[in-house]
């Protein structure tokens, strides 16, 4: 022990040879220094001057550094802590056991305390979520990963310290979530347990399990979905070896609701999920782009309406009644796939269609649409004969009538279904695409009904 203590009154004379190692009597000493054991290294610094400490605890080894920190009294932590860079700082802060962790909190100011509380759980998360790559639609790419967690050896006492102390400057959820050092997620507490249990109780012994975890890579809808079933105000996010990495919020869900109906309203409207945000932000020329292709194409595939009705041009000409009730028979037919295809989204959208269920969704809407289509062809006869006096006519039109609403509501329920079942999301099949496809079956329908009655 006299041999150790005159080494370290020998370096403390020449402390700044050795810091700065410019002779080498600096050298020979710094050497020797590194030799010694960490608790005899902190007893040199808390005998040397503060730029002096820091000099030292700079220049030693990572792991050396590490553990002469942890033998110095807390409020000299503390202000050593506040000098250092932040990879030297988070690297102690994490070697730390958590009760000289929380008794070095209480040093702090409570600037310094968010400051470091953030380091210590947020280095360790940040380096995980640096090597994936997150879909913005992903919880991944929503999550919110600037959150305060408490570690499972943290007493009662303890969190209500930093959480009072943090609480001007932080929102607090109703639930907090709890790690291990190795930022593993082991559960959740929630803000009147803390206030309720006393105050020397260990968190680890009133931990809840999570009743719903995420992975980074689920989609923000499913995420939503799941959050709504369960009723929760909050969810965390982790990666496949359960890493804490963030949360997703009520808030969060209720943006993602947003979105995505936005984004379902645009795709029944034909445009691409791409300018599904603000008009106005949004520029003349990508709103040209993404609208004028999908008419395009549209307007291309309407063709074949015209191709089908050259086929059968003699007949038309013939029988000139076809083409004064064409319109009304294509746009009702329209009319009434889309009200299925709506209802059908919608549900498949709330989770109340499935595949499961498909076939009883199918027989349903075919026996509405033949409900329905037995109401129009009733009236329907009516309009064309009170007009034309052409019981054939009328009989002709109203067979074609009654095949065009069942075909479209059928239709429009099966294309969402079969979609989806794809993994596209059903909403394409909406509006402009429906009411096209039905033009052209319409029109077929239309044609081939009346040349087998008229002809």
């Amino acid at each position: 022990m006299l041999e150790i203590k005159k080494i370290l009154l020998q370096i403390e004379n020449n402390v700044e040879a050795v810091i700065t190692e410019n002779s080498v009597m600096g050298i020979d000493l710094w050497q020797l220094l590194l030799q010694q054991h960490p608790a005899d290294i902190s007893t040199l610094i808390e005998r040397v001057s503060e730029s002096q400490q820091l000099g030292i605890l700079k220049k030693l080894p990572k792991e050396l550094s590490i553990s002469t920190f942890k033998h110095l009294e807390s409020l000299l932590q503390a202000l050593l802590l506040v000098e250092l860079d932040t990879d030297q700082a988070t690297s102690i802060l994490n070697k730390m056991p958590a009760d000289e962790l929380t008794d070095l909190f209480d040093h702090l100011s409570d600037e310094d305390l968010e400051k470091y509380l953030k380091l210590l759980q947020k280095k360790e998360r940040n380096r995980i979520i640096s090597l994936l790559s997150f879909d913005p639609r992903s919880a991944g790419g929503r999550m919110n990963s600037d959150v305060i967690t408490l570690q499972k050896d943290f007493t009662v006492k303890k969190c209500i310290d930093l959480l009072q102390r943090l609480g001007p400057q932080k929102d607090f959820m109703e639930r907090m979530y709890v790690t291990n050092k190795d930022h593993i997620l082991v559960g959740h507490i929630t803000l009147d347990q803390l206030v309720l249990t006393r105050p020397e109780t260990l968190l680890l012994q009133m931990i809840h399990k999570n009743d719903l975890i995420v992975y980074v890579d689920e989609d923000q809808e499913d995420v939503a979905d799941q959050m709504h079933h369960y009723g929760l105000s909050s969810v965390p996010v982790v990666d496949k070896q359960n890493h804490f990495l963030g949360v997703i919020t009520a808030q969060d869900v209720v943006e993602i609701i947003k979105e995505e109906e936005s984004e379902d309203v645009y795709r029944m409207s034909g445009l691409a999920s791409s300018v599904s945000h603000s008009y106005f932000s949004t520029s003349i020329w990508r709103l040209i782009w993404h609208r004028s292709i999908w008419l395009i194409s549209l307007m291309l595939f309407q063709s074949v309406s015209s191709i089908i009705m050259g086929t059968y041009n003699t007949m038309i000409q013939t029988h000139a009644i076809i083409s004064f009730f064409l319109t009304m028979l294509i746009g009702t037919g329209g009319n009434a796939g889309n009200q299925s295809a709506t209802l059908v989204i919608r549900g498949l959208i709330n989770n109340e269609i499935s595949r499961d269920n498909a076939a009883k969704v199918l027989w349903r809407e075919f026996r509405i649409g033949v409900v329905i289509a037995s109401l129009l062809v009733i009236f329907g006869f009516f309009r064309v004969y009170y007009f034309y006096r052409d019981v054939v006519s009328a009989v002709a039109i109203n067979a074609s009538l009654f095949l065009i609403v069942i075909t479209s509501m059928i239709l429009g329920a099966m294309i969402p279904i079969m979609l989806e079942r794809f993994n596209i999301d059903p909403a394409h099949s909406a509006a402009p695409f429906l009411a096209t496809l039905m033009d052209i079956l319409g029109v077929l329908i239309y044609c081939f009904i009346c040349s087998k009655i008229l002809v």
